[in-house]
């Protein structure tokens, strides 16, 4: 655990990857297309491509799994991406939640798309620790190709911290699907950091949750994108510094960080530094008198005991 936190401290965060960038200086935009006549070509391609397409896995030094996508050629006897067992095909049905326009308050307008997008991923290995929610930030190693054509256009083997939500919709929607690994010494490489454990996700994204109709270097327009991710650790995040990690202030637990609002004033509460609007903030009302942070699960109502509506949540008390 030292060992993350001294990684957390030494890695350059900032440094983000053009291909699931939300934003690049470099992008080029097209005119956008309909978006459910767009999806309907795309998922009709990525799953051509799961059926004309092979999985292998194999172990790294370290006994990791390092999953390869293959086309199978005329002829060949291989059994697809679609069809195989080993690791079942999984998918989700969800929603763009990709915002534009960010304002300074840091909520910004979300897309206007009706569609309901499926999401196929393989789980080539879930991962021992713990799961990322969309606002938190992730170290992660990773590459990416173009299911079009199988070019690659981006390969990160050297963990790189990312903050989900700051990414393309499809990385935030199926990361959390997997649990962060191990870290020790690696005995083989002195003063280097062994990852052992840690989730393997293969997602295959239609460019509904990419980049749609921009476009950068190697990625073009309406590209469905291929992933492979490996989840090394995660870092919780407290994106208004009230105190409350941002995980524990999705209310209803629907993984949408936007629509828990408990005062009503249009402001979520993961970027509320008053939750229930009562004019005490919340860092205030979930520390005690000598001003130490209770354990969230600790956190008292207003009658002092714990259970029920807690503090910081209940505008008739202060």
């Amino acid at each position: 655990m030292n060992r993350i936190k001294f990684l957390l401290l030494t890695i350059i965060s900032s440094t983000l990857f053009f291909s699931c960038k939300k934003d690049d200086d470099n992008v080029s935009i097209a005119p956008p297309r309909d978006r459910a006549t767009q999806y309907s070509t795309d998922i009709a391609s990525i799953e051509d491509y799961l059926k004309e397409h092979y999985l292998t896995v194999t172990t790294d030094a370290n006994g990791n799994p390092v999953p390869t996508i293959t086309k199978i050629e005329e002829g060949g006897t291989e059994v697809s991406i679609w069809d195989q067992e080993e690791y079942p095909l999984q998918s989700k049905i969800v929603k763009n939640d990709a915002r534009v326009n960010v304002a300074l308050d840091g909520i910004g307008t979300r897309i206007e798309d009706p569609v309901d997008y499926k999401i196929y991923y393989l789980k080539i290995r879930e991962g021992v620790g713990e799961s990322p929610t969309k606002m938190d930030s992730t170290f992660v190693t990773y590459k990416g190709h173009l299911i079009a054509d199988g070019v690659e256009f981006d390969n990160r083997p050297n963990p790189v911290w990312f903050i989900l939500d700051q990414l393309v919709s499809g990385w935030g929607h199926i990361v959390p699907e997997f649990k962060t690994g191990n870290a020790a010494d690696d005995p083989a490489n002195p003063g280097n950091t062994a990852f052992t454990d840690y989730g393997v996700a293969v997602m295959f994204i239609p460019s509904g949750l990419g980049y749609y109709n921009s476009s950068s270097p190697g990625v073009p327009a309406y590209s469905c994108l291929a992933f492979t991710v490996n989840l090394h650790a995660l870092q919780y995040r407290d994106n208004d510094r009230d105190g409350i990690l941002s995980k524990d202030e999705d209310l209803n637990g629907n993984g949408d960080f936007y629509d828990d609002d408990t005062d009503g004033d249009g402001v979520p509460n993961f970027i509320d530094i008053d939750d229930d609007g009562d004019g005490v903030t919340t860092k205030v009302e979930t520390s005690d008198s000598f001003g130490n942070k209770y354990p969230f699960d600790l956190i008292p109502n207003c009658q002092g005991t714990t259970g029920g509506l807690k503090k910081h949540l209940d505008p008739s008390c202060q």
